[in-house]
């Protein structure tokens, strides 16, 4: 209990700073999708799973993390987001380190003119820029939850201008009557003051609280689900959550349809999205889709080896 004290009061005592971003935070790298699965389930991540990934959504998950994997999400031709990650065991614990890089312009030289939110990254501007975040996470077993912290380096660039920052997530998982609920907090760190602001933009912190089902028999399918609820640093609270459901006609061999569904309250992104995936034995290739208002949306692909 005193854990989770301590996230809540983290998230709910952040400072306010200028406006970038809609929920006046910065970068908007730190709120856009993290994994091509947990897209296709309104960005929740399956708790009940242990792939690389889930470094960017609860560090709680590293302990039992394995693999590599890497995604490429293009919005039409004007930004493009990347992300790696890797997992190994590390002692009586796990480690894992994972990239996000985000390249995309604006419209003018300052974070003023920084996107709002994802759907501005459809459009393309004068101004090259680009956002990084290198993260280091390591978990292990304490008293039967699985617990984990990951320190974050943070990057933004607006044309010739640099700031960077550093940040802390934690997280804890643990696994009741068959269901995995995790709790994390996340991007707790100071802010950045890139494109002329003397005041620091602070970061998209917050907090959430997830659970997600094991993967289970009905008739020929395996069906999962997976829900999340957070609390922003602004107090706005986003629910979200998705189904995911698979065939396999042959042993190692998976075909993967999933939906998600999300509140997006001050963006221009459909509340809808979707994804597909195939396994082969230990090898993943990945599909996700969200849409967003007026013309234009955004393709994730991903692959991944376990």
């Amino acid at each position: 209990m005193k854990f989770h004290a301590i996230l809540l009061i983290a998230a709910t005592t952040i400072p306010c700073a200028a406006q970038a971003q809609s929920d006046g935070s910065a970068p908007l790298i730190l709120e856009l999708p993290a994994s091509t699965r947990a897209l296709g389930l309104g960005d929740v991540f399956v708790l009940s799973t242990a792939t690389s990934d889930g470094l960017f959504y609860n560090p709680g998950l590293v302990n039992a993390a394995r693999g590599f994997g890497a995604d490429v999400q293009r919005y039409r031709s004007a930004s493009t987001l990347a992300t790696v990650s890797a997992a190994t065991a590390l002692g009586s614990g796990g480690v894992a380190v994972g990239v996000q890089m985000l390249s995309f312009s604006t419209t003018g030289p300052t974070a003023l003119f920084t996107p709002d939110d994802a759907g501005d990254l459809l459009l393309s501007g004068g101004t090259a820029a680009s956002e990084l975040v290198a993260t280091v996470g390591y978990g292990r077993v304490i008293a039967g939850f699985r617990v984990g912290a990951a320190g974050k380096v943070i990057e933004q660039r607006i044309g010739a201008d640099r700031d960077a920052t550093a940040a802390v997530d934690v997280g804890i998982v643990r696994r009741f009557f068959g269901i995995t609920f995790g709790l994390t907090g996340q991007n707790l760190g100071p802010g950045l003051t890139t494109g002329g602001f003397t005041d620091a933009v602070a970061l998209p912190s917050g907090v959430t609280l997830g659970a997600s089902t094991s993967s289970r028999p009905v008739g020929p399918l395996d069906v999962t689900a997976t829900a999340a609820v957070s609390r922003r640093r602004d107090g706005e609270i986003i629910p979200a959550g998705g189904v995911e459901i698979s065939w396999w006609p042959v042993i190692g061999r998976t075909f993967t349809g999933r939906v998600g569904f999300r509140r997006v309250p001050d963006d221009s992104a459909s509340p809808v999205t979707v994804g597909l995936g195939f396994t082969g034995d230990s090898f993943t290739i990945e599909y996700g889709f969200e849409g967003f208002d007026g013309p234009g949306a955004a393709h994730r692909f991903g692959i991944r080896w376990r």
